[in-house]
């Protein structure tokens, strides 16, 4: 007899959307508000399809979802104030995410709204086709960074892109200024990663990027534009780099 598959931990980007509504719903969502429960339900199940992880049927249902939400009771100072204790089980990431929104409601609105949207708004037909991206090490983006790297790995717009760049005569880092191939010689010509400028949320379904959406990073420079759940912006990079190599100069 078939064993079921068993339904995958929560992760972070999923607990951030069950402690979003937590607040949104004052801790305790109820009537009307399992509307939202049922909407974070769909998003979540989207999410998995997404990331190419299965499950059970009770895969993130209704119930799944309130329970989860209702997790968060353990942590809140006006549940426990009441001389309650809520449910003392759940996942470690519950009590680091707690702490980590604490005080900080706007924070944690626009980190949410950021992977719904990014999740919510992917054509999944066409994300099929796309190629599978790897995550960096120590990469905190999460599904948001996932998904926007697979844009960025379109072998068409990287081509283009690269080629748009020789013909004008740099292929450096728009950050530093690397050249792999003043570097390495003719082992680096015509190489450089290709970065997406564009939040993966703020795709519209069927819009087409343009090379001026694309920036040319080395390996560190995109690395570390990645390390956010929201990307940093090239012109953001490029003043912490030269701030920190105008203060190395100081030394």
């Amino acid at each position: 007899m078939a064993t079921k598959p068993r339904n995958p931990i929560w992760s972070q980007d999923e607990l951030i959307l069950a402690l979003d509504l937590y607040v949104k719903t004052g801790g305790n969502p109820s009537g009307a508000d399992f509307t939202l429960v049922d909407q974070l339900s769909d998003t979540l199940n989207k999410l998995h399809r997404l990331s190419g992880v299965t499950g059970s049927d009770t895969l993130r249902n209704r119930n799944g979802v309130y329970l989860k939400v209702m997790n968060f009771r353990r942590f809140d100072p006006a549940y426990l104030d009441q001389g309650k204790v809520g449910m003392q089980r759940g996942n470690r990431l519950e009590a680091v995410l707690w702490a980590e929104y604490d005080g900080k409601v706007s924070e944690l609105a626009a980190d949410a709204e950021a992977i719904t949207q990014a999740v919510n708004g992917t054509n999944e037909a066409a994300l099929a086709k796309a190629p599978l991206a790897e995550p960096y090490e120590g990469e905190e983006g999460g599904v948001i960074m996932r998904l926007h790297k697979r844009y960025e790995r379109d072998p068409k717009l990287v081509r283009e892109k690269r080629k748009a760049a020789a013909a004008a005569g740099s292929m450096a880092c728009e950050v530093c200024g690397f050249d792999f191939e003043a570097a390495y010689g003719e082992l680096g010509a015509g190489y450089i990663e290709v970065h997406h400028t564009k939040p993966v949320h703020t795709l519209q379904s069927g819009t087409k990027t343009k090379l001026e959406d694309l920036a040319l990073l080395c390996g560190n420079c995109h690395r570390i534009a990645h390390r956010k759940r929201r990307s940093l912006g090239i012109v953001e990079l490029r003043d912490i780099w030269s701030t920190r190599h105008s203060d190395a100069g100081k030394l």
